[in-house]
């Protein structure tokens, strides 16, 4: 038992190193990663509480299943994309605003995080976007933030991370494995990028 209380608290201490959310505030556009479901719907509430009047959603090979789920009043032509996409390739943004829905088709590169926020840094390259709020798991920010850091580092876009709310417990082998299974990755960015 006591070995369990230990594995618990270390798995806890990593999650909460590698969780640099902040409270989100107001800027131009939201950003949600690929992922779990939930990020997409924590996305779209602060997008209709009003912090941003843009939104980005990344949609994943299989996430595309699930985007009805979400309620949106369109898809952007998400649906009449993936038909015509071969499987491996899709991966998509949906972007919303208030008067209009958009999908664009993207090519995902190998390391996941990293490809997602060059695309974003390319996507929103031209436009008027200067400030912009990062939405992911809170176990999954510090990653984000490095790759999203070097993305933009030039493009004079201030950027804010912004976790979804969770209570995890580390009690479960599969919760400890998984905060472990992002700090190796959080480790192997730190390489790539320095």
């Amino acid at each position: 038992m006591r070995a369990v209380g230990f594995r618990s608290a270390l798995a806890q201490r990593i999650y909460d190193f590698l969780d640099v959310g902040k409270s989100p505030r107001p800027a131009d556009c939201i950003f949600v990663l690929a992922g779990k479901q939930e990020r997409k719907e924590y996305g779209i509430r602060m997008w209709r509480f009003g912090y941003a009047p843009q939104l980005i959603l990344s949609v994943g090979r299989f996430e595309w299943r699930k985007f009805k789920e979400l309620r949106l009043e369109s898809d952007g032509g998400l649906e009449a994309m993936v038909e015509q996409i071969q499987p491996e390739k899709r991966h998509f943004l949906v972007h919303l605003d208030h008067l209009y829905a958009t999908c664009t088709s993207v090519e995902k590169g190998r390391f996941g995080t990293r490809s997602e926020a060059g695309l974003v840094a390319r996507y929103l390259g031209n436009t008027s976007v200067r400030s912009l709020l990062v939405v992911s798991s809170p176990a999954h920010l510090r990653r984000a933030a490095l790759a999203f850091g070097r993305a933009f580092h030039k493009s004079g876009v201030q950027l804010s991370f912004v976790a979804v709310p969770e209570k995890p417990s580390f009690t479960s082998a599969s919760a400890r494995a998984e905060v472990y299974s992002e700090f190796r990755k959080y480790l192997l960015y730190r390489l790539i990028y320095f």
